[in-house]
């Protein structure tokens, strides 16, 4: 059975924490809704998302909206189809945008940049084959680190290899947790993930590339 779970998580960097998000995953018939709203105080930035999910965790729709320094850059909708994407957008840097990006098979992973959406790329991925990389075909609607630019449907994929399973303790207790390295493009070092339970909580991520780290700060449960 699907639990609900919400909470919060920090954001750090060189300087102590920059940012904030605050989560919810809530359950319904057939599936769950992933809500993340998300701070990043270094770039004067904000991002709103919804995510619904279905019962094997694989996107049915969502929502992003992107706030920079109080001017709102960017609000897309995508739907998830069988043997299509389709995303209605309206951004700053584009203007108005439809697509509809085919898919060869059922879409596995939606990559919005929400941490709690981040760590779905473990369900995506699965735990066989520990220290191998496994190529994640994907759409995301960014590619940049801070995830502020395009707002749009871009086909993507990630390596993702499984670790192993570990003890993790953050600052909202000690969990049971699986490690996962992901590498979101060739040129960049990957980064390291952890999450807890069949859902996929996110619990911790450390990315060299910017030199941020960020962890489960609170969490409230309920069945």
């Amino acid at each position: 059975m699907n639990q609900f779970f919400a909470g919060r998580i920090g954001y750090y960097g060189p300087e102590g924490e920059n940012g904030r998000e605050w989560f919810e995953m809530v359950p319904h018939a057939g599936g769950r809704t992933l809500r993340a709203f998300c701070e990043m105080d270094n770039f004067g930035l904000s991002r709103d998302v919804t995510l619904t999910l279905d019962a094997a965790s694989r996107p049915v729709d969502a929502f992003v909206r992107i706030i920079e320094h109080g001017v709102i850059t960017g609000s897309s909708l995508f739907l998830v189809g069988p043997d299509a994407v389709s995303c209605e957008a309206l951004t700053t840097e584009l203007g108005r945008v439809s697509q509809r990006k085919p898919i060869a098979k059922s879409l596995v992973y939606l990559g919005l940049h929400p941490l709690v959406g981040d760590a779905l790329a473990a369900l995506a991925r699965g735990t066989d084959r520990a220290g191998e990389y496994v190529l994640i075909e994907a759409i995301a609607n960014s590619v940049s680190p801070n995830g502020e630019r395009g707002l749009i449907a871009m086909p993507t994929a990630i390596d993702v290899a499984y670790i192993g399973e570990e003890s993790v303790e953050v600052a909202a207790g000690r969990f049971d947790a699986q490690h996962y390295s992901l590498r979101w493009a060739p040129q960049w070092p990957p980064a390291d993930l952890w999450v807890h339970g069949p859902q996929a909580l996110f619990l911790r991520l450390t990315w060299e590339l910017i030199n941020a780290r960020y962890e489960l700060l609170e969490l409230r449960t309920t069945r």
